[in-house]
């Protein structure tokens, strides 16, 4: 099943309206903003800085430049967000061997991955839970952050706090999920027909292959975890989904393959 089809199986209408319950509070919780500009879908090449085996690393917390990278920024951007828009899993799964590690992490506010099947079990139930989805992001990469981490912020971030050669590049965008408002999703009162997040991407690279080891959704309104827009309790509810995240994720994911075994999700 495609992004593109009008009519949508029982399994991705039910996980719509779970979806449905917490996106509506987004969709309010959201005021306009000036839209980000779409980016051309074939950028010009930022000249690379070539890096040897010899090359002195910055220190941690430096700011770096798309041409001071040996890989391509601009084209792994684009890589990446294809992802969402993808028609299928297969298509999905080639961008996946190409700039991804074998075990790169997803994590999103929902849930967190840390295994190749898992993320790409996630990522391809959205043409079949969304008939649409759009990104809008900054297409000039030196209007990028990117800098070097610490070994506490590795750790952190479920990564080798040794591991001196990662970087992260933030790319803020704004993620517009459309609704398949058909069968049980037509019943809900003022059901709406496309949520915004506004979103900040960070993606965690090995700047000497250029190869993701860890790709994180932040949405603006609820922080790393989605408990963080609530009122008074948001912080401690916040911490306590982020230590139950991981199995949310592998459950969701092992129910979505499920899916994908019987033909439901392709």
């Amino acid at each position: 099943m495609t992004g593109q089809s009008a009519t949508f199986t029982t399994l991705p209408n039910l996980i719509a309206l779970v979806l449905l319950s917490f996106l509506q509070v987004l969709l309010f919780a959201n005021k306009p903003k000036k839209q980000l500009v779409a980016p051309n879908t074939s950028p010009k090449t930022m000249p690379a800085a070539k890096t040897s085996a010899t090359t002195t690393l910055p220190a941690t917390g430096t700011t770096l430049t798309a041409a001071q990278l040996s890989f391509d920024v601009g084209g792994l951007l684009n890589e990446v967000f294809s992802l969402y828009t993808a028609p299928n899993g297969a298509t999905q799964k080639q961008v996946f061997a190409k700039n991804y590690s074998e075990d790169a992490i997803f994590e999103d506010p929902l849930i967190k991955t840390s295994t190749a099947r898992d993320r790409e079990a996630q990522f391809a139930s959205l043409p079949a839970i969304f008939s649409k989805i759009e990104i809008m992001r900054e297409g000039n990469t030196r209007q990028l952050k990117i800098r070097t981490l610490s070994s506490a912020e590795l750790q952190l971030n479920g990564l080798s706090p040794s591991a001196s050669n990662i970087i992260v590049i933030e790319v803020p965008n704004t993620q517009t999920y459309h609704l398949p408002l058909t069968n049980i999703l037509s019943y809900i009162p003022m059901a709406p027909k496309k949520v915004p997040l506004d979103t900040v991407t960070k993606l965690f690279v090995n700047r000497e292959t250029g190869k993701i080891v860890k790709h994180q959704d932040v949405w603006t309104k609820t922080g790393e975890n989605l408990p963080g827009l609530l009122p008074l309790v948001g912080g401690a509810s916040a911490w306590a989904y982020g230590l139950v995240k991981p199995l949310i994720g592998k459950g969701s994911s092992l129910g979505l393959r499920g899916a994908e075994r019987v033909g439901l999700i392709a």
